[in-house]
């Protein structure tokens, strides 16, 4: 356990092997993800792992998890967090979709066997997805609608997938904090389309998918943790064996201290904008 300024933080190299998903990854971004680590030989950011009772849970990091694993590394570079820890917070992406309209989704949804129907107004979306197996949809013309999905998680999961995989295969999406005001779509993008809504999932449901083999469609769960480390490049090289690990661990926690006496480390406060991968 590190400390800079009275925070705490842990980074540990840990096995791949032992570590748990909750999401599936994005074939075009862990692609992508490959080309940089290979011609850039970094890790700049070490994946979110959270520590729940004797189990290692990815929280963060999925794409990049799946192209260390490609490029057959079997260790990460982790930053541990308490995940019973109620700083360690869960909250939702909602996608708006460019350029699909609610006829194409209709569509998808009676080939998928999908249950749909009107709902009254985006103010009442709040209410809606406090039901895990249910998306709400809204267009940029006000028009909305709820799908309702399995009661079963498996088969929530399953279609939250499909779902997904439709829009994404067709389309460009972008992520929207759920904490954005989603009264006016209108303002979300200059684009024509559709606003997906995700339910609000919890810790609990995440430690239950992690054991599941079926799990969530990647970019819906955000997890917020405190003191979140980044840039600190860490050779690609060194993850392929994950033999040695309490002496290689012993060494990196001595290579941040040294970075933390020599003032080479900075705690930022402020909400940051990342242009990432």
């Amino acid at each position: 356990m590190s400390i800079l300024a009275g925070e705490k933080f842990e980074l540990k190299l840990i096995k791949s092997d032992e570590v748990l998903l909750h999401e599936e990854c994005e074939d075009n971004r862990y692609k992508r993800l490959i080309e940089r680590f290979s011609e850039e030989k970094v890790l700049y950011n070490p994946l979110i792992v959270g520590r729940y009772k004797d189990k290692f849970i990815l929280i963060d990091g999925a794409n990049r998890f799946e192209a260390l694993k490609q490029m057959g590394c079997r260790a990460i570079l982790a930053q541990l967090v308490n995940y019973k820890n109620s700083k360690v917070r869960l909250k939702s992406w909602y996608h708006f979709v460019n350029e699909m309209t609610m006829d194409e989704l209709k569509d998808y949804l009676n080939k998928a066997g999908l249950s749909h129907k009107k709902w009254s107004a985006s103010l009442r979306i709040k209410k809606g997805i406090a039901k895990v197996n249910q998306v709400v949809v809204v267009s940029k013309n006000g028009e909305a609608i709820s799908i309702k999905l399995s009661r079963d998680l498996t088969g929530t999961l399953k279609s939250l997938c499909g779902l997904n995989k439709f829009y994404e295969s067709r389309f460009n999406y972008m992520r929207i904090d759920s904490d954005t005001d989603i009264r006016n779509v209108d303002e979300l993008s200059p684009d024509d389309g559709l606003l997906f809504v995700y339910p609000s999932f919890t810790k609990e449901h995440i430690v239950k998918i992690s054991n599941l083999k079926q799990k969530l469609p990647a970019g819906i769960t955000r997890h917020l943790i405190p003191n979140r480390v980044l840039h600190i490049k860490l050779l690609i090289d060194s993850l392929i064996t994950d033999q040695n690990l309490e002496h290689r661990n012993n060494e990196l926690e001595k290579f941040i201290k040294y970075k933390i006496d020599t003032k080479k480390v900075r705690l930022y406060k402020e909400p940051i904008l990342v242009f990432d991968e």
